[in-house]
């Protein structure tokens, strides 16, 4: 009795192992490239980045210079917004165009 539960243990620990060494496999060739392989441009990264915590509309609505866009993006960035500084500035250009005084 004692030899069929440690073979069953056995074979539920090496069935575990497969498992766990198959998916760990999966993961890395099923990850989405990432967004350094593709170029973005100001209005994407407004709707990708900005509207995850406010609504597109608020920012429309508002009229800023450039200096007043580049503090509110600095402001945002400190609140967590990821951006780059390569992307905070496309954002920036982008606002002072669109929305801009």
């Amino acid at each position: 009795m004692k030899t069929k539960i440690y073979i069953v243990v056995l074979a539920v620990l090496a069935l575990m192992f497969l498992v766990t060494a198959c998916s760990s496999g999966t993961t890395a060739t099923t990850t989405a490239p990432s967004n350094s392989d593709t170029t973005l441009d100001g209005a994407t990264l407004l709707q990708e980045r900005c509207t995850k915590c406010h609504t597109l509309s608020r920012v429309e609505s508002a009229k800023n210079t450039s200096a007043e866009w580049g503090s509110i993006v600095d402001q945002m960035i400190g609140k967590g917004a990821k951006l780059s500084s390569d992307e905070k500035a496309l954002v920036v250009d982008y606002l002072s165009v669109t929305y801009g005084k």
